[in-house]
């Protein structure tokens, strides 16, 4: 549809709900936010009676989802996954990986030729090389390395300048230099997979920075050592990711989360892998056997905990069900916050005149029921 009016909906703004009025879209482009859509009678309507009317969702930190996983790609896959995302209203996505030198660069390469890049995928996500080995977490052992700039520099040769966000482990000899050259060339570093102290981070006020799905893979608050996930309750500058599927963290420390830290700066995220999505049972990622059940996702050698089986459409209605948080509230945290993180806020990630009209229906119990943004928004 080249000019359309979603008309008796709900608006989700980013402060408030808005009631009786339509959105007006001309070239994917929204043009007007109005109580009298009848002045617009050349533009097609579509009903959105009893739903809301919300940005897209975006899935900042995913390794891969129904029966797709990043490292494992054939060519017709980005766009698999592009369709399989859009039908659960997630209409960006930053796939994320551990380094795998081979993997990282044959998909940056095919991102590059898929005509995915900028509108779907702002960019990629590794989570490592430089992290600790005594928070790896789901990491394999073969792809963590001491900081090391040269190595740095090469990933990012590599990745073509797709690489958006890196994690590194702040307490590593080397990693101040690795930070800076990061936010030097436009890379948001993530601190995480790190069994670091606030003490050891470095200063954030000038800098984007993010902290990989706070809590897990890293020290923890205590009264005896400020580890790591202590510094958003410290630094209201840090960005901060927050796994809300209820298995990665326990609801308590959700609702502590949600109460006490800055609502700016929270990033729901799903860390979702291969089966998300899908229904339970076995499956394949990075050549090693995982099983998908109510624990999540597992690899099944271990029983390690390596992604959750829950999207963000599923996270963002558990997220209200159990915080009480307001609708706006909730979908501004997988929508304008990672889109202002990634630097795409001008963009998309939330409803305005002159933005994207990077749409969606959700219905009275926050289901998607339809993705109206055009697929190349």
């Amino acid at each position: 549809m080249d000019r359309y009016k979603v008309i008796n909906g709900k608006i989700v703004l980013t402060d408030a709900i808005l009631d009786h009025h339509a959105l007006i879209v001309e070239n994917n482009i929204i043009i007007d936010i109005t109580n009298d859509p009848d002045k617009y009678r050349d533009f097609e309507p579509v009903d959105a009676t009893r739903q809301y009317i919300s940005p897209g969702f975006v899935e900042m930190h995913i390794h891969g989802c129904g029966p797709y996983g990043f490292d494992t790609l054939g060519d017709p896959d980005l766009h698999g996954i592009a369709g399989f995302l859009r039908k659960k209203g997630i209409n960006t996505f930053v796939p994320t990986f551990q380094w795998d030198e081979k993997v990282v660069n044959e998909v940056a390469q095919r991102i590059k030729e898929s005509g995915l890049l900028q509108k779907t995928i702002p960019g990629i996500y590794v989570e490592g090389p430089f992290i600790n080995q005594e928070k790896k977490g789901g990491i394999s052992p073969d792809h963590i390395r001491r900081p090391d700039l040269d190595l740095l520099k090469q990933i990012i040769r590599d990745t073509q300048g797709l690489l958006k966000l890196m994690t590194i482990a702040p307490e590593k000899e080397g990693a101040r230099q690795l930070f800076d050259y990061l936010n030097a060339n436009g890379i948001i570093p993530c601190f995480g997979h790190s069994n670091g102290e606030v003490n050891d981070v470095f200063p954030t006020d000038q800098h984007q920075t993010n902290i990989t799905h706070l809590f897990n893979a890293m020290s923890g608050i205590s009264h005896k050592k400020s580890g790591l996930a202590m510094l958003p309750f410290i630094d209201r500058n840090v960005y901060f990711e927050l796994n809300g599927d209820g298995i990665h963290l326990n609801d308590e420390t959700i609702k502590m989360c949600y109460n006490h830290l800055s609502k700016e700066k929270m990033i729901l995220i799903s860390d979702a892998a291969v089966s998300a999505g899908l229904g339970y049972g076995e499956y394949t990622s990075y050549s090693k056997a995982i099983v998908s059940d109510q624990n999540g996702v597992r690899y099944k050698e271990n029983n390690l905990l390596m992604g959750s089986n829950l999207l963000v459409n599923d996270i963002l209605k558990r997220f209200i069900e159990l915080t009480n948080a307001p609708l706006y509230e909730a979908v501004r945290f997988v929508s304008s916050n990672p889109c202002t993180l990634l630097g795409i806020e001008d963009q998309k990630g939330s409803i305005a005149i002159g933005k994207a009209a990077d749409l969606i229906l959700l219905d009275e119990q926050y289901r998607v029921t339809r993705n109206i943004s055009d697929p190349a928004v």
